[in-house]
Formats: C-alpha cells, structure tokens, sequence
C-alpha cells in the first residue's frame, strides 16, 4: 500500500540533512501505535474501565441512575466552567 504524506519544506530538509530513513521511522510510529492500542485492551485498567462502564449502563438501562435532562446538564457544565 503506498500513501503519501505532506511535510513542511524546512521540516523535509531537517529530516533528508540529518540522514534520517523516514520509511522505517513512519512504519516504527504505526507499529507502536498499533502496540499502545493492544497494551491498553490486554491491561487491568482496561478491563476495570470496563466493568465501571458495564456497571454504569446497567445502572442507567434499570432506571438505578436517573440521566440529567440537556437543560440540567447544560446548567452543570456552565456552573463547572465558572468555577475553573
């Protein structure tokens, strides 16, 4: 698959001056991208962030937990803000 990328002139001849294989560094980057992402799904915290959210939408599916209406949300966001 070939793609092509748009990369400032002065930011090209940075990369071409210092000998840089940018080929294997843009690959390195998407491999690493792709590990984070796997990190993250095989990890505790994903599945703790997973349970919670399960939880929570249980909670909301059973009525447990009442949802604030766009107007009580649109006021709390406001009130939040203000106190930043």
């Amino acid at each position: 698959m070939q793609i092509s990328l748009n990369i400032q002139d002065d930011v090209y001849q940075k990369l071409k001056n210092a000998g840089i294989d940018m080929q294997s560094k843009i690959n390195e980057y998407l491999l690493n991208l792709v590990d984070r992402k796997d990190d993250y799904l095989n990890s505790k915290q994903f599945k703790e962030d997973r349970a919670y959210f399960h939880e929570i939408l249980e909670d909301i599916e059973s009525d447990r937990t009442e949802l604030l209406s766009q107007e009580q949300y649109d006021k709390e966001m406001e009130a939040f803000e203000k106190s930043l």
